[in-house]
């Protein structure tokens, strides 16, 4: 089987860092419960390394209630994804050690949503429902208004004649321009801002540029993972003679019937790690 490695590859910087974050926490608290608030970054080998590196990783369902259970002294580090400041006083409250691992884009935004709704604007984000980015842009204020991705918006909510325009990092960038232009000709003054951080636009452009004759498309990344879904749906759309598949690890590949294919093009995700990559690589080389 002829094998491509499509990059970029492994950790984006924003995983790097709060991976970096974590362990460090480790390492200076070595004694007492260091406990990360929901998945550090969606991909569910990093969080077994991590589990085996002392780190914890608390249910993140709801934020304020795993907090409560822990003790005055606990070190708690919050997620690549953002949180709220609710989650952030209440961890302040009850005398923990507070690690944030936010992604330096993630956090950039939210500021720059701060800006607009001190400024009294209203703030539109588009992002998908539910999820942990979404959910920590959405707390800034009431005046930010949810334009999900699948659901789309009630602009009957936005009186704002140049509301801002903001969203969830790890959007499929092709589809948001589709929203953009949907925003703009019910709100034709609204300020639209494209926040697709790099990692994940390089990756979806990357999928674009994959030999057409190519056979097999594996996308490394968990199924909570943003961008790897986006990667996903992007190879699914593009290549329709093709099998694309999207497996966590070497394990989950196993399990895929691929004996019959003849080239194949591995695919990461930007919270993956690199050596399952490698692994994944290699056994493809084998076959």
């Amino acid at each position: 089987m002829h094998v491509s490695l499509i990059k970029p590859q492994g950790f984006c910087s924003g995983v790097t860092k709060a991976v970096s974050i974590a362990k460090q926490a480790k390492k200076e608290h070595p004694n007492e419960n260091v406990y990360i608030l929901g998945m550090l970054a969606h991909n569910q080998t990093l969080i077994d390394d991590l589990t085996k590196e002392g780190l914890i990783t608390l249910s993140d369902e709801n934020e304020i209630k795993a907090l409560e259970k822990l003790q005055k002294g606990d070190v708690v580090i919050f997620t690549a994804h953002g949180h709220s400041e609710k989650v952030e006083q209440k961890a302040k409250d009850l005398g923990l050690i507070i690690y944030d691992a936010t992604c330096f884009k993630v956090k950039s935004n939210l500021e720059k949503i701060k800006e607009e709704i001190n400024a009294g604007h209203q703030v539109i984000y588009i992002g998908q429902k539910g999820h942990k980015e979404t959910n920590a842009a959405l707390s800034v204020s009431n005046n930010v208004s949810l334009y999900d991705t699948k659901l789309l918006i009630n602009y009957y909510l936005i009186t704002d004649k140049n509301p801002y325009v903001i969203n969830q990092t790890t959007l499929n960038f092709q589809e948001l321009n589709k929203l953009h232009e949907d925003i703009l000709s019910h709100i034709p003054g609204a300020r639209i801002e494209n926040e697709i951080c790099a990692a994940t636009r390089l990756r979806q452009e990357a999928v674009g540029k994959i030999e057409r004759d190519t056979d097999l498309i594996i996308i490394v990344g968990h199924q909570k993972s943003s961008n790897s879904n986006r990667l996903f749906e992007i190879a699914s759309n593009l290549f329709h003679n093709a099998t694309v598949i999207m497996v966590n690890d070497l394990d989950e590949l196993k399990k895929h019937d691929i004996e019959a294919k003849k080239k194949a093009a591995v695919v990461s995700g930007a919270s993956t790690p690199q050596y399952v990559v490698d692994e994944i690589y290699k056994y493809l080389l084998s076959k």
